[in-house]
């Protein structure tokens, strides 16, 4: 006997709709709070993937399915660009911050 057990894709989508689940992750403001996805646009298949994504592919992989959300590949790819960008440029601060004290040192009191 066959068993046919249903993807992760099909339980995300059982769970939230069949519509690309951004709300504005993207950068992009969404009317109606979706991004307007629908399969007779032509746009590509939804997947499964967390929300909001993480920094790196293996975070992303590592997410408990009950964590994932529908996404159209367009939003995915920006969300998952905006998320690296907005860390990227809080490493470059932290790093900054960290380096004030190298180039700017405290008066040091005259004894």
């Amino acid at each position: 006997m066959n068993t046919v057990r249903p993807t992760i894709l099909a339980a995300v989508l059982a769970a939230h709709g069949a519509a690309c689940g951004c709300t504005g992750a993207c950068g992009t403001t969404h009317t109606a709070g979706a991004c307007g996805w629908a399969p007779d646009q032509g746009f590509q298949p939804l997947h499964a993937a967390p929300y909001p994504p993480r920094l790196t592919d293996a975070a992303n992989a590592a997410v408990p399915a009950a964590q994932l959300r529908p996404w159209c590949g367009r939003c995915w790819h920006r969300a998952l660009k905006a998320r690296r960008e907005e860390a990227e440029q809080q490493r470059i601060q932290e790093l900054r911050n960290a380096q004030i004290a190298l180039f700017d040192p405290p008066a040091v009191a005259a004894g």
